[in-house]
């Protein structure tokens, strides 16, 4: 089970690519950067042609963000992902109903990390400082809603996310009481569930549980 430690390291790392950029822009406008990597000394280097320092900074930036986001996210649920596979935590679950997370879920993260960057000049110390308080504004929004199966760090974790429904219990249960199921985000390795199957489920945080069908019970 997570703390709001967990969270709020999740989406601030979600959002390193943007400070990335920003940190960099801002040092590069304001030549506060090593002499040896400079506008003067780079348009040199590539002969006038700055659109290739500032392409190999921006695939560098990707490069760099997507290793931090597996780094991050592998390790966040390393100790979940490893009691729910060797079935030594965790509770027997069936899974009634799952369904991708549709990408109209993730419009709100893209805005927000695309807006800041497309809209601001980081060479004005002002602006840059409102850009970081809206970062932290956001994250901290963020942190407080159950949007947390919205954050990109899920994608390069290895598991798959989907929206369903869990329970513990029979159908005739269910059927008189419907409180008995649990609408869920729910983590896996398999690419497809079986709705026959007994899955392993930990509770992460909010509605997120690790699943997986590896030693469930039949």
């Amino acid at each position: 089970m997570w703390s709001k430690k967990e969270p709020i390291i999740l989406w601030t790392t979600a959002y390193a690519p943007l400070l990335m950029l920003m940190i960099g822009g801002f040092l590069y406008r304001n030549d506060l950067l090593p002499q040896a990597i400079r506008e003067e000394r780079l348009s040199e280097m590539f002969g006038g042609r700055l659109w290739i320092a500032e392409a190999c900074f921006l695939l560098a930036v990707l490069g760099g963000s997507l290793l931090l986001y597996r780094l991050v996210i592998v390790g966040l649920l390393h100790d979940v992902g490893k009691k729910v596979h060797s079935a030594s935590g965790g509770l027997s679950y069936a899974v009634r109903r799952f369904e991708k997370l549709p990408a109209s879920d993730y419009t709100f993260f893209l805005m927000t990390l695309l807006l800041p960057r497309l809209a601001l000049d980081y060479s004005s110390i002002t602006n840059f400082a409102v850009s970081l308080l809206m970062i932290v504004f956001i994250i901290a929004v963020f942190v407080q809603t159950d949007t947390i199966a919205t954050c990109p760090l899920f994608f390069v974790s290895g598991y798959q996310v989907y929206k369903g429904t869990i329970s513990q219990h029979t159908p005739e249960e269910e059927k008189a009481d419907k409180e008995l199921r649990k609408e869920v985000v729910l983590l896996a390795r398999e690419k497809d569930l079986d709705l026959a199957e007994k899955y392993r489920g930990e509770w992460v945080t909010g509605k997120i549980y690790v699943i997986s069908r590896n030693n469930a019970e039949k």
